[in-house]
């Protein structure tokens, strides 16, 4: 079943389109992964899909209901997006950057139930990061934030992920524990993920499905990575000489 449709969706910004017709699903258990050069229009979509911006023409159905009709404490509960951002505050610690994934459960005044702790545990134990729980944000690596934010995105139990390209900047090794936190999280909770991506190794390894996004902001191909990626193909999409991707990248 698809968590998440987009029916003819066109976007864009202060009333001047930038994609057109975009047709796309991502199944419950499934990774989708967007690729495409730079400024195509990939976090746009996810922009999108996360009901940040409103389709100019089309519609955006999660779990088969209108996105626009959802009240935005409704979408938290099943919905988390992790977007390219820096986390705010010098004195916050790893628990309250995480705490603050359950706050669409808890009381006008924020408070934390029995509940709330247990799951905020379970989040930094899934994830690995629990012995960080009391170290200030900006004293981590790279690396180690990012595990403190996927730890917030999965501390209410989503059912979708939307991610906008989680692992630019870490090295290989936090890169393989990213996705294979990632991978186990949506097999055992049966979870769907639209992220953005531009490691294309990875992409084969960690993507069931495959979309597109052409340097004029089409989306172009869909279908699993064995058979989009392609070195003729990559080439075509990232304007790359004949023979450049066999040369530097296999």
């Amino acid at each position: 079943m698809a968590e998440i449709i987009f029916e003819k969706v066109s976007l864009g910004y202060q009333k001047k389109e930038l994609l057109k017709d975009i047709d796309l699903s991502v199944d419950k258990g499934k990774i989708v992964a967007l690729i495409g050069p730079n400024g195509a229009g990939k976090s746009t979509i996810l922009k999108a899909a996360a009901g940040l911006l409103s389709p100019m023409e089309g519609r955006i159905l999660i779990k088969e209901k209108d996105l626009s009709t959802y009240k935005s404490s409704d979408l938290a509960k099943i919905m988390s997006v992790m977007l390219t951002e820096k986390v705010a505050s010098e004195y916050e610690t790893c628990f309250d950057v995480i705490r603050v994934g359950r706050f669409q459960y808890t009381d006008m005044f924020g408070r934390l139930t029995k509940e709330d702790r247990m799951a905020i545990d379970s989040a930094m134990e899934t994830i690995g990061v629990k012995d960080l729980e009391k170290r200030q944000f900006k004293s981590l690596s790279d690396g180690q934030k990012q595990r403190v934010l996927l730890a917030r995105a999965i501390v209410s139990d989503p059912k979708i992920l939307i991610l906008d390209e989680p692992t630019s900047f870490l090295d290989m090794g936090y890169k393989t524990e990213f996705f294979d936190v990632l991978k186990a999280y949506v097999a055992e909770r049966e979870a769907c993920v639209l992220i953005s991506m531009h490691e294309i190794e990875l992409v084969k390894k960690v993507a069931d499905i495959v979309v597109t996004i052409t340097h004029d902001n089409k989306t172009e191909k869909c279908g699993p990575p064995e058979e989009i990626l392609t070195p003729e193909y990559l080439e075509q999409l990232f304007s790359m000489s004949s023979g450049k991707y066999k040369e530097y990248y296999e």
